[in-house]
């Protein structure tokens, strides 16, 4: 038996993937990547410890009518491509998104039994499409339950690599120690793998009016302006493009302002940082509003809309968490679900086929 990973034309669908092959080849199942030739996955496939194929795909949303036909047609044609891959006694996992729709198509086709992991509140079209064909649906947030019959759906948490988890034991003061910075409140802005131009522009006015020491990881394009800024105002904040190491980040902070896509909001969660989350507001079908809402809903973290937001607002809302700390750190810490990968591997290893 050989199980078929697919995830990518974004990071969010990308690294669960990842996380879920790491932790598949702890038990030496024998695992194979399937992606787009045209996303994420494909220049990444450095980080891919398995072999991989990369097939056509091509997105359907947002696209013209001759767009449009082109996915479909190249959708399909990728479908045939993975098919011929598939043994009789294989399994899948397909984590949305475009690139995933090849591998999940093909498994009816051939019979393979397919699972499926949605990682926001909003499923993705390639999962709604899909998940008739499914065994099992595993979910990140409990939103996601009203678009999926209850019998199939299955909440586990968003996988998460081992290289974050192991950096749950590191104290405070060593990850504070690591980055130079003091034994002080100190607040992480962070806007997902590529920073979030919003948050690079209304930041620097928070750290300006409060003075608080932080940490801004800024996406490559604001790095060097924002960098020359906090230098210029002798604010005491760390400047990153990205970082390889969020856990000494996570570790090291004391509250976050942030996006809220599901990566970032369980990785927050794992370290126990309370967030004021501001969803992108053009995410598809409004996903991050919702993941959002339910950590705020927990007691874990506060959410304003971007158009609803003033820096005045948003110190009020930060010190309104300080002044609870523990509490909503407690609470945010409640959410995510550290052994999601071993759930999955126990449903995708132990059910029958079908």
């Amino acid at each position: 038996m050989k199980v078929f990973v697919s995830g990518g034309g974004t990071g969010g669908h990308f690294f669960p993937a990842l996380a879920l092959i790491e932790c598949l080849l702890e038990e030496k199942i024998d695992t194979v990547f399937v992606g787009s030739e045209r996303g994420i996955e494909k220049r990444l496939s450095d980080k891919l410890p398995v072999q991989s194929h990369f097939v056509q795909a091509y997105p359907f949303m947002g696209r013209g009518i001759k767009e449009k036909l082109i996915s479909v047609f190249k959708n399909f044609r990728g479908a045939l491509q993975v098919a011929k891959l598939l043994q009789r006694g294989d399994k899948a996992v397909v984590f949305g998104g475009y690139a995933s729709l090849p591998l999940g198509l093909a498994c009816p086709l051939k019979g393979t039994s397919l699972y499926l992991h949605e990682q926001n509140s909003v499923p993705s079209k390639t999962n709604r499409l899909l998940w008739r064909f499914a065994k099992r649906v595993f979910i990140t947030f409990e939103y996601t339950k009203k678009y999926f019959p209850n019998e199939k759906t299955v909440k586990t948490g968003l996988p998460v690599r081992k290289s974050l988890l192991e950096g749950l034991s590191l104290s405070k003061e060593e990850a504070l120690k690591r980055l130079g910075l003091e034994d002080k409140i100190t607040l992480l802005v962070v806007g997902g793998s590529q920073g979030a131009s919003f948050l690079n522009q209304i930041a620097p006015e928070v750290f300006q009016k409060t003075g608080w020491q932080g940490i801004h990881i800024t996406g490559e394009r604001d790095y060097e302006k924002l960098e020359g800024f906090y230098k210029q105002k002798g604010l005491k904040v760390l400047v990153l493009p990205f970082s390889h190491e969020m856990h000494i980040l996570y570790r090291a902070s004391t509250v976050a302002l942030s996006r809220a896509g599901a990566s970032t909001i369980t990785e927050l969660s794992l370290f126990g940082v309370p967030s004021v989350f501001i969803p992108f507001p053009h995410a598809v079908g409004d996903h991050q509003y919702y993941n959002a809402k339910e950590i705020e809903d927990l007691g874990g973290g506060l959410l304003i809309r971007q158009e609803e937001v003033s820096v005045e607002r948003l110190v009020k809302e930060i010190e309104r968490i300080l002044k609870d700390h523990e509490l909503f750190s407690k609470s945010v810490k409640a959410f995510a679900n550290p052994l999601a990968c071993e759930e999955i591997k126990k449903y995708i290893l132990h059910e029958e086929g079908k």
